[in-house]
């Protein structure tokens, strides 16, 4: 059995603890309370400090899923919950009118912290925001010199989910076949 950590990052509101309760399908532990902050995100409740949940794959292994909290006041626990991650997934809202420049932000703190880490880039709430350029987020998606799979995902949707994790586990894969033949 092999276990995988894969940190869930993104902005407050682009729906991290809602794709590990959807992904988990069941007992997650989080660390939510009551929004104070209703002029980054018009939501009841934020994440503090992370969201945690396993889950059992059919082959065996385990994914254990952090998600991360999106308040900048709480950027330093990102770099605590990317130490030893197998994967990042990093979560965007089409919806913010800066989200090419918060992928910007994120994939800096990943090249300081994660630079080496496969990860993949999930577009969320698109059903609001139809005319989003997922083309603009690909063509910043580059963290060492790879380029990063920008896929649109329904983080509600346990099979969206997923699919996100088929394709970010594909590309651990791919990472650890070239860390083992170089």
């Amino acid at each position: 059995m092999r276990e995988h950590k894969i940190v869930v990052l993104g902005g407050m509101g682009s729906g991290k603890s809602t794709l590990v309760r959807a992904i988990a399908a069941g007992a997650v532990v989080n660390t939510d309370v009551p929004n104070s902050d209703r002029e980054e995100a018009d939501k009841a409740s934020t994440t503090v400090a992370m969201d945690y949940a396993d889950i059992d794959l059919p082959n065996g292994d385990r994914l254990r899923l952090y998600g991360t909290p999106g308040q900048q006041r709480f950027d330093f626990i990102w770099p605590i919950l990317l130490q030893g991650a197998s994967g990042v997934v990093l979560l965007l809202d089409a919806t913010r009118h800066a989200a090419v420049e918060e992928l910007l932000t994120y994939l800096a703190v990943l090249r300081q912290h994660a630079a080496q880490v496969p990860a993949v880039i999930g577009v969320s709430r698109l059903d609001l925001t139809p005319t989003f350029d997922l083309d603009a987020c690909a063509s910043v998606a580059v963290l060492d010199e790879r380029l990063l799979a920008v896929m649109p995902v329904d983080a509600r949707e346990r099979e969206q989910g997923l699919s996100l994790m088929d394709v970010l586990m594909s590309e651990m894969e791919a990472h650890n076949l070239v860390l083992d033949h170089g």
